[in-house]
């Protein structure tokens, strides 16, 4: 572990800004534009705030269905952070064609899955629609920064950070591997460059988790380099529930006459 918790801040903030600079520098070498997906949390904004200190040029993309929280953060950082945003709204009617596209592609019954990918897809094909096939996303944050609630009531945090980790293939790769392949895209994840992580892994598990903050150092780190206090310690909401592709899924099982989303979702497949 570090010796102090400023030592662990000065070095995750560096790696972290080394992550972004290697993958944006890779891009603009090749001549290739990139966006990020937006949610308007700490991940994201974060990776946005760093890209736009840096000099980049990008656009970010953010989708939600009529009303979702992530679709109102995205809207707010973008204006506070003054970054280029493109967004869409979804009625439910219009989400359950990704819904259904999403359950075919996974194969899958499991809404929480299909709610992400469900997510993913609108995201890449408004992506795609502005000619852009590569993207930034906030993958890996809450693992080793320790965002999940299965992390505040672990007895070893970082035990249960390990473990997140390598379950990361099954859980969320395969997942979001099919959704990218479907549009050809690239998925850029700085959170998950190996000396973040690393500087991630030494940081103490109470600077992680503390009075029941969770991801604590990260958002510290984020409000330090001048990411607004309100924008990096938005509470965590999963991404299917904040850009209410979950609730539209719940609407339509509800209104087919199904018990619950698992069913529903069986009679697509």
């Amino acid at each position: 572990f570090f010796r102090s918790k400023a030592a662990a801040r000065k070095e995750i903030y560096s790696a972290f800004v080394a992550a972004i600079r290697k993958r944006a520098d890779y891009c603009r070498s090749r001549k290739v534009k990139f966006g990020l997906l937006l949610s308007g949390g700490v991940d994201s904004s974060f990776i946005a705030f760093v890209l736009k200190k840096l000099g980049y040029r990008f656009i970010c993309f953010s989708v939600g269905i009529t009303g979702s929280r992530d679709l109102a953060a995205a809207k707010y950082a973008a204006t506070k952070l003054k970054l280029k945003l493109v967004s869409k709204e979804f009625t439910v009617a219009a989400a359950e064609k990704i819904i259904k596209e999403a359950a075919k592609l996974l194969k899958t019954d499991d809404p929480v899955m299909v709610g992400i990918a469900a997510t993913e897809i609108a995201a890449l094909k408004l992506a795609a629609a502005n000619k852009i096939s590569v993207v930034f996303t906030g993958l890996g944050s809450e693992e080793i920064f320790a965002g999940y609630q299965r992390h505040a009531i672990a007895k070893d945090i970082h035990a249960e950070c390990w473990s997140g980790m390598k379950d990361m293939w099954q859980r969320d790769f395969l997942r979001d591997f099919a959704v990218a392949a479907c549009f050809k895209a690239t998925a850029l994840t700085p959170f998950l460059d190996k000396p973040v992580v690393i500087a991630a892994m030494r940081a103490r598990p109470e600077w992680k988790i503390s009075g029941g903050e969770k991801k604590l150092i990260l958002r510290e780190i984020a409000v330090a380099a001048g990411l607004p206090k309100d924008i990096a310690f938005r509470p965590k909401i999963a991404d299917q529930y904040g850009s209410g592709f979950d609730k539209a899924l719940e609407k339509l099982a509800k209104a087919a006459g199904f018990k619950n989303k698992r069913d529903y979702l069986r009679q697509l497949l």
